[in-house]
């Protein structure tokens, strides 16, 4: 890309806005290699949100509801244009964890809709939440799914969209996974109980005996883990009636060592299916992602037996869909595999996470999906 291309984004609604920050860290990082011309449309929110991490949460502490009634935009959507030759084409980053949803209003308003919970395929049937379980789709959703682009979840960094503390979070990540790696598995997830109230409830109710909750299915797996693998192997819950599981939480300020001295970051897809920041957090770690059956993409392929291991149906299945012998068998592969083929991943995953998931690959690639053919 060469100048003049001009990256405009329309202001972002407060309570989300460092759920963009991977986004905009990358235009930034575009901006200073010369390849665009960036601007951020800034509201009263914006200087408190920037100031500190911990600046903006005091605020809203202090005066409730204030902050959100002076912004703009719309939930974890951001919209915004990418100009050049005096050709303009408006596009939407979804950031929202509902696979099957879209602001079907924007959706139709707006030239492209980047969504980061992108559905593998548009089934007619709906998003597959288990294998007899489908969440219909808006029905433009399928008329307009041409607008229809998969993105990524890139996790917050300093939390105040400053360029410069980006990057040396990014760095630290980065770091972290060049130390020591002494775990071949880590499972850490936030509890083992099954909900049914909110909009996980939804889900529930509505497809009854169809389903049976990811937290059930987690709660087995640290149980099982703990008593198979020993040594090299760290699976804790953090809320649980169950001693055999429960685990203590990890600071954010020590949780990316964590991930970065595990070879392997499993992952039970929960909340509607949604893919969370596990994925980027090992990517970032040079760590894989052993995985239940996915539903969703990123724009770019994952490099399945590198990046990702399937382990076949979890989340949403029902118990007796579930292959718990194919699970414990992929484990034990991973959990004894030889070093030199560790390393190997490794070096793959770091060569993957610069050529598509580093913030600045990630914006390039949304730009270039808007430019005029």
């Amino acid at each position: 890309m060469s100048r003049p291309i001009r990256v405009t984004l329309d202001p972002i609604h407060f309570p989300y806005m460092d759920y963009f920050e991977w986004f905009i860290f990358g235009l930034q990082w575009l901006h200073d290699a010369g390849e665009i011309e960036f601007t951020l449309r800034t509201t009263t929110t914006t200087p408190p949100f920037r100031l500190h991490a911990k600046a903006a949460p005091a605020v809203r502490r202090v005066f409730p509801g204030l902050m959100d009634a002076l912004s703009r935009g719309s939930g974890a959507i951001l919209t915004g244009q990418v100009e050049v030759a005096g050709k303009k084409q408006r596009f939407v980053l979804d950031l929202a964890d509902s696979p099957y949803l879209f602001q079907v209003d924007l959706l139709l308003e707006n030239d492209l809709y980047f969504k980061a919970q992108c559905p593998t395929t548009f089934d007619a049937r709906g998003f597959p939440i288990a294998v007899d379980a489908f969440v219909p789709y808006h029905p433009d959703v399928l008329s307009y799914q041409h607008r229809i682009r998969p993105a990524m979840l890139g996790r917050p960094l300093s939390r105040t969209l400053n360029q410069r503390q980006n990057n040396r979070i990014l760095e630290s990540w980065r770091q972290a996974g060049r130390g020591v790696k002494d775990l071949a598995l880590f499972a850490y997830f936030g509890t083992d109980t099954g909900l049914n109230h909110g909009p996980e409830g939804v889900v529930m109710q509505r497809f009854g005996d169809k389903v049976s909750h990811p937290n059930l299915k987690r709660g087995l797996l640290v149980e099982g883990m703990r008593a198979r693998y020993p040594r090299q192997a760290d699976a804790r819950i953090l809320t649980t009636e169950h001693a055999a599981r429960r685990g203590v939480k990890i600071s954010d300020a020590r949780y990316p060592q964590a991930v970065g001295r595990t070879w392997h970051n499993i992952n039970i897809s929960g909340f509607r299916r949604s893919l969370p920041f596990r994925f980027i957090d090992s990517f970032l770690t040079g760590a894989s992602v052993p995985a239940d059956a996915l539903a969703l993409r990123w724009y770019e392929p994952f490099e399945m037996g590198t990046e990702v291991t399937d382990l076949g149906p979890l989340g949403y299945e029902r118990e007796d869909a579930v292959d718990w012998p194919h699970v414990w068998q992929t484990l034990d592969r991973l959990h004894d595999e030889p070093l030199a083929v560790r390393q190997e991943r490794q070096a793959r995953i770091n060569e993957r996470f610069e050529r598509f998931w580093h913030p600045r690959s990630f914006a390039r690639y949304l730009v270039t999906a808007c430019l005029p053919e």
